[in-house]
């Protein structure tokens, strides 16, 4: 089978690997569509996101939606010709982490195309059957399946928050895993939603989608004590001081986005408010969910789909520079 590697910064190649068995637990997935996520186009563009490094070769790609080809011996809730879709991160089960439900933060959990992990820019993968979910009839494209990882993402930064009937939250970031964080937002049942970016762009595509407010930061301002949640899925400092500001006291904010190593957050401020800042790392639990979501909202979220490339080496390559680049981007596919 063929698989695209990450050799090193901006340098993909083609190899050939031998097609995997699915084990007596799991499935043999024909791969039909990969997004291209943020996180794939830093190690792409960098080497890197946050405390990730890429040291050696590796398969990119986490977003993933296929076909089942085999099954395990003891798997009997799929079967052959499913679609489906894969949770990216296989944990150890066994750890205090598993056990309590937060298998997101399992020490030993294997995640797709997290260092030194490879990821599912490859032809074919087994993979743990517990962690591979059926598509819904409704959605009938493998390319709009795979948006249900960064919709998980919005689902569980959502029930870290815990807003209530009535709330307002404010989001910060307009991409893709702010999208899912207003539409999550919006289903937990917040009464308004504002999303805060400084791209024109994105801020319309969102207000489609169902965005009450939009603000555009480089020439507006949030009014100051004014949400109850807050979604921070940018990374940026700058959205940390404008967080202090518009939170009201009391209020709670899912850190989502991964930024520099260090931060400049105004934390003082924060805590003289008790604006709870709650770390929202991955997901867990959270898949049904977010495939509820994404039937929900199908027509829309394909909208978001701007570009398409073909799987192999040369449709990897234009993929990346494309997400990276391309002003006009919004979600990347590399159909199979």
């Amino acid at each position: 089978m063929k698989a695209v590697y990450l050799d090193s910064v901006q340098t993909l190649s083609q190899r050939e690997l031998d097609t995997p068995v699915a084990g007596k637990n799991q499935v043999l997935v024909k791969m039909e569509a990969v997004g291209v996520c943020g996180s794939d186009v830093h190690y792409w563009h960098k080497g890197r996101i946050g405390q990730f490094i890429v040291r050696e070769p590796m398969i990119l790609g986490h977003e993933c939606a296929g076909s089942v080809v085999a099954v395990g011996a003891d798997v009997t809730h799929l079967a052959v010709g499913d679609r489906v879709v894969l949770e990216p991160g296989v944990p150890c089960w066994t750890c205090d982490h598993c056990k309590t439900g937060m298998y997101n933060l399992c020490p030993d959990i294997r995640f797709f195309a997290t260092p030194p992990v490879d990821g599912s820019l490859v032809e074919y993968v087994a993979y743990d059957a517990n962690l591979t979910f059926k598509i819904p009839e409704e959605i009938q494209d493998y390319g709009l399946a795979t948006m249900v990882e960064p919709l998980a993402v919005g689902v569980f930064a959502t029930r870290k928050v815990q807003p209530k009937l009535g709330d307002a939250a404010v989001v910060f970031g307009a991409g893709v895993i702010g999208i899912a964080c207003m539409l999550a937002a919006k289903a937990a049942g917040c009464m308004s939603v504002t999303v805060a970016d400084i791209r024109e762009d994105r801020l319309k595509t969102i207000q489609a989608l169902g965005a009450d407010h939009i603000v555009d930061l480089k020439t507006q301002s949030l009014p100051d004590a004014c949400f109850n949640i807050g979604y921070e899925a940018t990374g940026a400092d700058a959205c940390y001081a404008h967080a202090a500001k518009c939170m009201k006291p009391g209020g709670r904010v899912s850190l989502v986005g991964m930024g520099a190593d260090t931060s400049n957050a105004p934390i003082v401020d924060f805590v003289c408010r008790e604006i709870a800042l709650i770390p929202s790392f991955r997901y867990a639990n959270s898949y049904g969910q977010a495939l509820q979501l994404l039937c929900l909202h199908r027509d829309a979220l394909a909208k978001v789909i701007t570009h398409r490339f073909p799987f192999l080496l040369e449709g990897v390559e234009q993929a990346m520079r494309t997400a990276h680049a391309d002003p006009a981007a919004g979600k990347v596919i590399i159909d199979f």
